[in-house]
């Protein structure tokens, strides 16, 4: 028997995560959005993957342009990945308004002061049904500054943060 999409839906809202900014570039275009679907694939050779709706610019964008940048964000990043999930009515390639971005190597956009970026390129894209996943060779990683980790997480429909047990 196939679950619903509502129970689907539901299920997933338990499966929490860190936020990121996801960008790409084609040229002088750029597109971004907010992801949880984001993890390491392999450290030989360094790769992550990242999904993506396939019907949104930014998924077009990374097919065209080949480029990938992941932005992990702090808790301080809240207005600007709700900005990038669409919350605030801008579309993926008005968005860069807010923060402070600038052209990573492979002409993917990465945001000063996040708590780590990662430059990449496209190594594949895989269909796989309403999203795509992009498998991205990482050609650089800028560290942030600070001694002080407060990652951006999302859980329930809620913001929060990860506290460590003592």
């Amino acid at each position: 028997m196939a679950i619903s999409k509502d129970q689907f839906k539901q299920g997933m809202r338990r499966l929490g995560g860190a936020v990121n900014i996801v960008t790409a570039a084609d040229g002088e275009v750029w597109a971004g959005l907010t992801a949880t679907a984001v993890t390491s694939l392999s450290a030989e050779p360094p790769r992550l993957l990242a999904c993506i709706n396939r019907q949104g610019v930014t998924y077009d964008i990374v097919s065209k342009g080949r480029t990938l940048g992941v932005n992990v964000l702090g808790t301080a990043h809240k207005a600007l990945a709700m900005r990038f999930a669409g919350m605030d009515g801008e579309g993926e390639t008005e968005r860069f308004d807010g923060g402070n971005w600038f052209t990573a190597k492979s002409g993917a956009p990465l945001l000063t002061g996040a708590l780590v970026s990662f430059d990449c390129t496209v190594e594949s894209i895989l269909d796989a049904g309403s999203h795509a996943i992009v498998i991205g060779n990482i050609e650089a990683v800028k560290v942030g500054a600070g001694d002080t980790l407060d990652p951006l997480c999302y859980l329930d429909g809620e913001w929060g943060t990860f506290q460590p047990l003592v």
